[in-house]
């Protein structure tokens, strides 16, 4: 490069500075026209603001406070499966069994959906089963310490009780 492209260049990102520049300051100045105006319009307090109002799925407001005008769901409409069991029998049915006899067949527990929380426990499963094996442990550790514990007291007693009769027995001697 030579000087002159140097120079043109300098030229070039001052121009483009400068244009950032008055860019910025007129962002600017629009503002703190807008806060103004937010300022003016804040003094006349509107009296029709409507908040949202909080949409209740599972939970019913008792009393009539602040939480009247909420929005309450309705329940959720049950399916009755029992009788979408018997309509497919009796499409199907081509076995002697009568339609109440595969209605009763049916186990209604393994239609129900699983509780939320089942993966849950099933990640968890492994973990607590090596941490149970950790407690076990630990739990037969303890034991055994106690037990020694014990039978080094109850030794240490049988030492005490029998070197007490020695010099019972010896001072009797010596009489």
């Amino acid at each position: 490069m030579t000087l002159s492209e140097l120079e043109e260049e300098a030229r070039k990102r001052k121009e483009r500075l400068a244009q950032w520049k008055t860019n910025k300051q007129s962002a600017v100045s629009k503002r703190k026209e807008y806060e103004d105006d937010e300022k003016e319009t804040d003094d006349v307090p509107e009296e029709n603001t409507e908040f949202p109002k909080p949409i209740f799925r599972n939970y019913k407001p008792n009393d009539s406070g602040p939480l009247s005008g909420a929005i309450v769901l309705p329940k959720p409409k049950l399916i009755d499966v029992k009788s979408i069991i018997e309509d497919q029998a009796k499409s199907t049915s081509s076995n002697d069994k009568t339609v109440r006899d595969i209605a009763e067949d049916v186990d209604l527990l393994s239609l129900a959906p699983r509780k939320p929380d089942w993966d849950l426990k099933r990640d968890v499963e492994k973990k607590l089963k090596r941490l149970e094996k950790r407690t076990a442990r630990a739990i037969a550790e303890l034991t055994r310490e106690r037990l020694l514990n014990d039978q080094k007291q109850s030794l240490a007693e049988v030492v005490a009780t029998t070197s007490k009769l020695n010099e019972a027995a010896q001072d009797d001697d010596d009489d």
